[in-house]
């Protein structure tokens, strides 16, 4: 068995690396397979130029080849494709953490990326890139996007409006799929949503700040609010007759029968608001 040390924590390295392929006139070739400290540097590089003119197509595609896709495969997620940023370095996020009875202070994405370093490490990079250049819709499609359902931020939130709009281009680029955004940073996807429209095959999914008080956002202010996700706790939701709706399965059984967060309300998916115990 391996001997446990106190600083185990901070000599973890990575687990998992970036691999990027391009596809140019020519055929493709390997940009790059480095762990991500070795890239980072690169992609800085680039986004500082992208502050002051516009990129080309091949540094572009690099910014994009080195997003990071998860690929569900177990879990409550299975059989989605999800791209996240991270808590660690989100202001909004940080500032929830710290209010009474907000659900950001049970935030189980902080722990996990606290000691899944690769987990965090690559939700940072997704989050460096994002929020920093807008990129063209087109690029986006070099993603290898393997499910037919994605879902936007499993992990994070949004940080400001250039972030959510790459996010509406990733799903323009894949048509075809099933979207769902998780956020409770709606004003800034009001924005976002007003500068580049909301996809077709997307569902906005607001959730609540605070443990047992759902937000309904104003209807005719942010219109593309499809669900209320809200946390509740065991003993309250007991009390009040709250019909819990979310969680002890996974997210695939209720999207094939096109009953919950993937699909908009209609005549044969009538919740609107999704609850769910707090774990």
């Amino acid at each position: 068995m391996e001997r446990k040390t106190e600083n185990n924590q901070q000599e973890r390295k990575p687990i998992l690396q970036v691999s990027v392929d391009l596809q140019c006139s020519k055929g493709i070739y390997n940009f790059f397979c480095k762990n991500i400290s070795e890239i980072i540097p690169k992609i800085i590089a680039t986004l500082s130029k992208a502050s002051k003119e516009t990129l080309s197509s091949m540094e572009y595609a690099f910014l994009v080849m080195c997003l990071w896709i998860v690929q569900h495969t177990t879990n409550k997620l299975e059989g989605i494709s999800s791209i996240s940023s991270s808590v660690h370095d989100n202001c909004f996020c940080k500032a929830r953490q710290v209010l009474k009875d907000c659900i950001c202070k049970h935030c189980y994405a902080y722990n996990q990326q606290a000691y899944q370093t690769g987990t965090r490490e690559h939700n940072i990079l997704n989050g460096i890139i994002l929020r920093n250049v807008l990129i063209p819709t087109k690029h986006f499609k070099l993603l290898k996007i393997l499910f037919p359902y994605i879902r936007i931020e499993s992990f994070g939130d949004v940080f400001n409006v250039t972030q959510a709009r790459n996010y509406i281009r990733i799903i323009k680029a894949f048509p075809e799929k099933r979207c769902a955004i998780w956020s409770k940073n709606i004003e800034i996807w009001r924005k976002a949503f007003e500068e580049e429209g909301k996809p077709k095959n997307t569902t906005y999914v607001h959730s609540s700040s605070y443990l047992n008080k759902p937000e309904t956002p104003n209807k005719e202010k942010y219109p593309f609010v499809d669900h209320v996700f809200t946390v509740y706790e065991k003993k309250y939701a007991k009390e009040n007759n709250v019909m819990i709706n979310c969680g002890g399965k996974k997210c695939l059984q209720c999207i094939l029968k096109r009953k919950n967060c993937y699909y908009k309300v209609n005549k044969n998916n009538d919740t609107y608001f999704i609850n769910e115990l707090k774990k």
